[in-house]
């Protein structure tokens, strides 16, 4: 039978084996078992312990320990997607199906501990990924702490970044110039002779010379361009499985292309409304992966690694920084967030983007 002494918090009773057992209740009313001791004052002393977490609210359930990981993940990806953009949640889900759930998935969260994540750790090539992939195991872990899954996380490796940075090339203008001249005007399809034209070039010189992302460029429609002005509006994204969204920083933005940019426009078929932009071969749209691999062969062709399309962007606005111009003005090319309350004060409007499209098109000649 349980005793229950006046003034102390818990249950001790002795079980057939001689030991004691501790128990005591949540403040939800259940009653969990603290553990078995030899000794009868040792299971009170252990109950007094928990009293006092239980009383600052530092209480460790051991019960939830024994969670798997890979179950504790479901809970905490149905909590981070409401807290990322969708395409971070992506790269999350594959981090998580491709590189810790082979690791992780059947232990327990209790189970795991610093040197199974160091051990882990070293087993990951020395690049981006394994940076990236320890940041999200790491903040999940933190959850799990938060959450009391576990007492500590067991994320603790020293200098997780080191030897993983390596400087990315500084590409230019003729670097990109020497990839395009190898980008085909035209192919054939299904082994037909006939060749069919594409738009491949005139993507990548509209990409560099509005500074676009490669989902902002597959997301333009015909009307997202005003031949009046020859203003381009970028409010949107396409997505690898197709789908529209908004920009990766939610930030629009309405800006003169440089002038190889609108002679690229000038190229493409008239459409209008919101028929894309942009043509693909097969498709009504040009697609992302198509325009990859197109890129990617021109650079192998032109003998060029490490030549990322994205890097077209930054090339552009680089640019747009040796012609002089402001941080801001940079900032409202690329579409940035990260200065998004100093823009409402320092406002870069229509005439200001002409002139930053003016100064960069005199440094291309």
């Amino acid at each position: 039978m349980a005793k229950r002494q006046k003034n102390r918090f818990g249950t001790v009773d002795q079980l057939k084996s001689g030991n004691f057992r501790a128990r005591y209740r949540l403040k939800s009313g259940e009653q969990v078992t603290a553990g078995t001791f030899p000794a009868e004052e040792l299971a009170w002393q252990r109950l007094e312990e928990i009293e006092v977490e239980l009383r600052h609210d530092e209480h460790w359930d051991g019960r939830k320990g024994k969670t798997k990981f890979k179950d504790f993940m479901v809970v905490y990806m149905a909590h981070r997607e409401k807290h990322v953009t969708p395409t971070e949640f992506t790269n999350n889900r594959s981090y998580l199906k491709v590189h810790l759930l082979p690791a992780f998935g059947h232990l327990q969260m209790g189970q795991i501990d610093e040197e199974t994540v160091d051990r882990w750790f070293d087993t990951m090539p020395r690049a981006e990924i394994r940076r990236n992939v320890y940041a999200f195991l790491r903040r999940a872990m933190r959850f799990a702490q938060k959450w009391k899954y576990i007492r500590n996380s067991p994320c603790n490796v020293f200098e997780p970044s080191k030897g993983v940075s390596v400087p990315r090339p500084d590409w230019r203008a003729a670097d990109f110039n020497a990839v395009l001249a190898h980008i085909p005007e035209s192919i054939t399809l299904n082994n037909s002779p006939v060749l069919h034209k594409v738009y491949y070039r005139e993507a990548l010189e509209i990409m560099f010379a509005a500074h676009l992302r490669l989902g902002e460029l597959i997301g333009l429609n015909a009307n997202d361009f005003d031949r009046t002005t020859q203003k381009l509006n970028v409010e949107r994204q396409r997505r690898a499985n197709g789908d529209t969204a908004d920009t990766k920083t939610g930030q629009h933005k309405r800006i003169r292309p440089l002038k190889r940019g609108l002679q690229a426009i000038d190229r493409l078929p008239r459409r209008i409304g919101t028929a894309p932009m942009i043509p693909g071969p097969r498709a009504d749209r040009l697609t992302r992966s198509t325009l990859q691999r197109a890129w990617v062969a021109a650079c192998e062709a032109a003998g060029y690694e490490n030549f990322h399309i994205h890097d077209l962007r930054h090339i552009g606005l680089s640019l747009v920084a040796a012609a002089g111009m402001p941080m801001r003005d940079v900032m409202a090319r690329g579409g940035h967030a990260s200065i998004e309350a100093a823009m409402r004060y320092q406002h870069t409007d229509s005439d200001r983007d002409d002139a930053v499209a003016d100064a960069v098109d005199r440094l291309l000649g």
